[in-house]
């Protein structure tokens, strides 16, 4: 297996000292207590757009606060035109995503820009405290992943865990982790409290210091995995804030909320939520970011769909690198099993099957109680579909009572906020969960 030491010497040489400059500026800005983005930086990124993307030439020499708020939408609508000349998507490095939007979107990033990518996760896992080379337990799911695939994320020192909860593969995992020291674990909250909940039922022991930080993403934390992830693993939650089209937003600090950003690679403004125009000093708003170095397809005021407010320091003024509050995320989760027997699930093991639905546009799962559940979907209409919907279901979650598809023109959206693909309407799961243990 390739030792961390090699790996970090390996990145150094690649990259001729870019990453280690880049990861010192991420670093110092994410342990900064007040740090703005830089205004040069910004307006070269705009001259850039106006000079060679189609879309942004249009705005001629417009100053930044007068470009048009983007959104995914806009951008699937008309992706030739948020191109830079002569990008090339199937030459480029690119990622695929829907994630809570429901819309299908392709983003593509320059060499330059997946370069900074990897200066900013050695400078952000040192801020973690933790070794950017080192092991990484991965917590999400992993689909069509190949052996070869396989082999090379154990070279790099990966783990793969996709919630499987058969004693074997706990077991294994337990044993990888208890082999080595300072282990980063990563991975969706609701992945995250199914292993240390399965650690518990078998009475699995992880060794002191055999995990440097646990890091959260995607989901809302609970109360539980905070609780076991401290006893179990000797450290606390902490939570990553990023997008697929972005990349690594922000992260929180010890014992706090409040998101850290990187604002040497991002710049990031609240807007109102009617208007765009910033939102008053400490007020909740749109979520709106600036790549700083993203030249093959510049997302320049990008709206995110999340909604957050900046922190205040004490003269009311904000502090543009501190997010106090992070909403509109996904922040609901489906509960399984029954109500003498209730569990978390997923909606994560959910998504990507009924993405693979050609008939369905946009769609949205909402839960009304437990095991009682309507599909909301923008489909024509197919008795095909509606079994396969329910099959998925009783695959993932079980003991279903009542499945229901409505069909839909009309945008799906719930709440403030990006739309969602899954929506609780249980007042608090959490508590349904925490009953359910007592």
């Amino acid at each position: 297996m390739v030792i961390p030491a090699a790996r970090r010497g390996a990145a150094a040489l690649i990259s001729r000292g870019e990453t280690e400059r880049t990861a010192r500026i991420v670093e110092n800005v994410l342990r900064s207590e007040r740090q703005a983005s830089s205004e040069d930086d910004i307006a070269r990124i705009v001259r850039f757009a106006q000079s060679h993307v189609p879309f942004y030439r249009r705005t001629g020499n417009a100053p930044f606060a007068e470009l048009p708020v983007m959104t995914k939408a806009t951008m699937v609508d008309a992706p030739d035109a948020v191109l830079a000349d002569g990008a090339r998507p199937e030459r480029l490095a690119s990622r695929l995503s829907s994630g809570t939007s429901g819309i299908m979107f392709r983003s593509s990033f320059d060499a330059h820009r997946i370069r900074r990518h990897r200066g900013q996760l050695v400078g952000a896992y040192r801020f973690l405290e933790a070794d950017p080379f080192g092991s990484f337990l991965y917590c999400r799911e992993w689909f069509q992943v190949t052996d070869r695939e396989r082999f090379v994320h154990a070279l790099q020192g990966h783990c793969l865990y996709s919630a499987e909860e058969d004693e074997r593969t706990v077991r294994e995992v337990a044993r990888w982790l208890s082999r080595r020291r300072g282990v980063v674990v990563l991975g969706l909250c609701s992945y995250l409290e199914v292993l240390l909940g399965r650690f518990e039922q078998l009475g699995i022991t992880i060794p002191e210091g055999a995990v440097s930080v646990v890091l959260g993403i995607g989901e809302p934390m609970t109360a539980r995995l905070a609780e076991m992830s401290l006893r179990q693993l000797g450290t606390e939650v902490r939570m990553r804030y990023s997008n697929t089209e972005n990349g690594l937003l922000g992260f929180t600090e010890p014992g706090s909320r409040a998101y850290k950003l990187d604002t040497s690679t991002f710049h990031v403004e609240i807007l109102d939520m009617e208007q765009d125009v910033p939102a008053e000093p400490g007020a909740l708003g749109r979520i709106v970011v600036t790549d700083l170095y993203n030249r093959a397809m510049p997302f320049i005021r990008y709206d995110t769909g999340d909604l957050g407010r900046f922190a205040v320091d004490a003269a009311g003024e904000i502090v543009p690198n501190v997010l106090e509050d992070l909403a509109g995320r996904v922040r609901d989760f489906p509960i399984a099993g029954t109500r003498a027997a209730p569990r978390r699930a997923t909606h994560f093991k959910i998504l990507e099957p009924v993405e693979q639905i050609a008939e369905i546009r946009q769609f949205q799962l909402r839960q009304h109680d437990i095991g009682r559940f309507t599909w909301i979907v923008n489909a024509e209409q197919s008795p095909a579909v509606d079994d396969r919907l329910r099959r998925i279901l009783d695959e993932e979650i079980g003991d279903i009572l009542e499945c229901t598809v409505v069909r839909t023109d009309e945008p799906l959206r719930y709440g403030a906020g990006k739309r969602q693909t899954f929506v609780s309407e249980i007042p608090d799961p959490e508590a349904v969960l925490a009953r359910g243990r007592t």
